[in-house]
């Protein structure tokens, strides 16, 4: 059976957390004498930090670090720096945690992820219909480096949608039992999806490359939300089993 070709743990991180650090420090550029948050205040405040928190206390305290160490300046190009550092970590971690944490993790919150990552790329598709943004948020400096400033006016409101990672840790935190389908079945509803969307874009559909990608900018979104788009329109057990599936570990 074909297995997707299109590893969507990519960079799903970044594209909220961007809108958190703007609005955690970076609202604080012009007035030095303003005070970070503290730690009780940001995991309040914002839901993906406490999420984290739930699932690594560690690398929550890094990130909470990196915040207090914000360089205050008005220079773009040193703060825009500065945020896709932190985020390239973050985002390590996260490619490393997503696997696991979806294989024991309910079938509601899984979907959740998924519709999640839906929202996230459809917004920025819409407002960047070249897909150049999007394609930067994937794959960072291939094409050029991402601008945290624009993502940030891109992404408007996605900071509030991120109660996936909560309704993750939150499951595997009750045991919710995780009922598993044969790989024989999951690997055929993914087959079939396949078929469709090489119907939709070819050959092309199977392109990794980076390289390749960066012809044609919006392609690895487009692709990316349309497989997702199919997985989420079958049965909330199946299409909890695909997405498991795609992000297996490795």
């Amino acid at each position: 059976m074909g297995s997707s070709a299109i590893n969507i743990k990519k960079f799903v991180i970044a594209i909220i957390v961007m809108v958190v650090f703007f609005a955690v420090g970076y609202g604080y550029a012009k007035d030095k004498e303003n005070i970070i948050p503290t730690r009780e205040k940001v995991l309040k405040m914002y839901p993906m930090f406490e999420a984290i928190n739930k699932i690594d206390p560690e690398k929550f305290e890094s990130l909470y670090k990196e915040i207090k160490s914000m360089p205050y300046t008005e220079n773009k190009e040193i703060q825009n720096e500065f945020i896709l550092k932190v985020l390239s970590s973050l985002n390590v971690w996260f490619d490393s945690k997503i696997g696991s944490l979806l294989n024991s993790a309910s079938d509601e919150a899984v979907n959740k992820y998924g519709r999640h990552f839906i929202n996230s790329f459809s917004i920025l598709l819409k407002n960047d219909p070249t897909g150049v943004q999007c394609f930067n948020t994937v794959y960072p400096g291939v094409i050029g480096d991402l601008d945290a400033f624009k993502l940030k006016d891109d992404i408007k409101g996605i900071e509030k949608k991120t109660n996936y990672l909560n309704s993750i840790a939150d499951s595997i935190a009750r045991g919710d039992k995780v009922n598993r389908l044969p790989a024989e079945q999951v690997e055929e509803a993914l087959s079939i999806i396949n078929d469709k969307l090489i119907g939709k874009y070819g050959e092309d559909y199977y392109i990794e490359d980076p390289k390749e990608l960066a012809k044609q900018p919006s392609l690895v979104c487009r692709k990316t939300l349309d497989l997702l788009r199919e997985v989420l329109a079958l049965d909330p057990h199946l299409s909890a089993e695909i997405l498991r599936y795609i992000n297996a570990p490795e």
